[in-house]
């Protein structure tokens, strides 16, 4: 690969800082003796309130021994959050009940007795309310009913009981009751889809690849769906609004399979069971789930424009940097914005030329030159007016 031009990727993997909502000193309370390996999330969402209705059962394998809590972050309902949040009816393992205390963003299992190394031990957590973000349960710009995760930093805690850390990678599964006018996308393959005789539907997602907790996506919708193509082996998809259909077909057609060859022969293989691009209310630009990419409402327009295409591009290359490659702390995850920025330009240079490759280099300089000059003169304005 033409990986050779290392100052020019010194000056792009500085990007991030530009929307990093971290400082240095990570100081999650990491537990090097827990290793969760996956996550089955049944969850009903309703027409009738914005209220969700949860169970969640977690496979974890203790490292170590001498542990005698499982610690998991997950926000509790309370009145400086408007009454939303989760509350908890019953947590078990193996049938019988556990003790636990939850307060504000955290939840802590008591075990029945101390680990042992390579201990395996499934626990089932029961919970419902309404989530103060992290989950957007809102009408889309069409005025129809939708919900989209919103998971980026660390919000999933706010309606997924997880570890909600990148250090601690794990499968998921989700698996949706939901009114059957809605579809429902996820990480990974979908394993069942059936419609129940209460007029809603069940459809379950499962992710076989550890990813970390921000990268878990759902949404459900209406939604026209596409089977656009296939890379070895693996579906391409398209999810967007039924409304958009012709536009959002011919917007996400292209780079995609261009861009998963280009990645796949220059860095290494495509490690996900698919790969989606999908139309949300959620975030406004784009948002790189592992499998299931998200993109602001306004992406589709029928014109693929530049500015679009290269946000898909860049997404498809955060599947490799961020994604599969995952920082260990959130100190460093702006290596994973520098890669994609850098790799975004390498396809571009591969797919439309040096003079294309030349322009995003300088386009992304003068997003450094700019933020490094917010940052001077909001040091000069500190200094000057010290708090």
């Amino acid at each position: 690969m033409k990986i050779y031009r290392i100052k020019n990727w010194l000056l792009c993997v500085s990007l991030l800082i530009v929307n990093s909502p971290f400082s240095l000193g990570d100081n999650y309370p990491k537990n090097p003796k827990i290793d969760v390996l996956n996550y089955i999330f049944q969850i009903e969402l309703s027409d009738r309130s914005d209220e969700i209705k949860s169970e969640v059962t977690i496979d974890v394998r203790y490292l170590g021994e001498g542990v005698e809590m499982l610690r998991l972050d997950l926000v509790k309902a309370r009145p400086e959050l408007n009454n939303k949040g989760m509350i908890i009816s019953q947590v078990t393992s193996e049938g019988k009940s556990l003790d636990y205390i939850h307060e504000k963003d955290e939840l802590k299992i008591k075990l029945k007795q101390p680990s042992q190394r390579n201990q395996r031990s499934q626990y089932t957590i029961l919970y419902s309310g309404i989530p103060a973000t992290g989950l957007k349960i809102a009408n889309n710009k069409y005025g129809d009913r939708t919900f989209f995760s919103d998971n980026w930093p660390d919000k999933g805690r706010n309606w997924l009981p997880i570890i909600d850390h990148p250090y601690d990678k794990a499968m998921c599964e989700f698996v949706i009751t939901a009114p059957a006018h809605y579809q429902v996308v996820s990480n990974g393959l979908m394993v069942e889809e059936t419609d129940l005789s209460d007029g809603n539907r069940i459809t379950h997602w499962k992710q076989s690849v550890p990813i970390a907790s921000w990268l878990y996506v759902l949404g459900a919708a209406r939604f026209a769906v596409q089977q656009v193509d296939e890379f070895d082996n693996k579906s391409i998809e398209t999810w967007v609004y039924y409304q958009d259909r012709d536009a959002g077909f011919y917007d996400f057609a292209v780079p995609t399979k261009r861009a998963l060859e280009f990645y796949s022969e220059n860095v290494g293989p495509f490690v996900y069971e698919k790969l989606a691009n999908i139309q949300s209310n959620s975030v406004s630009g784009g948002m790189e789930a592992a499998s299931a990419i998200l993109y602001s409402e306004n992406s589709v327009v029928g014109d693929r424009n530049e500015r679009w295409r290269n946000v898909v591009i860049h997404e498809i290359a955060h599947q490799w940097f961020g994604n599969a490659v995952t920082e260990y702390d959130w100190d460093d995850v702006w290596l994973s914005e520098g890669f994609a920025t850098y790799f975004t330009l390498l396809f571009i240079e591969h797919e439309y030329g040096r003079d294309a490759f030349l322009s995003g280099l300088a386009s992304s300089k003068k997003s450094v030159d700019d933020f490094y000059q917010r940052i001077l003169i909001t040091e000069l304005f500190m200094t000057t007016f010290p708090i």
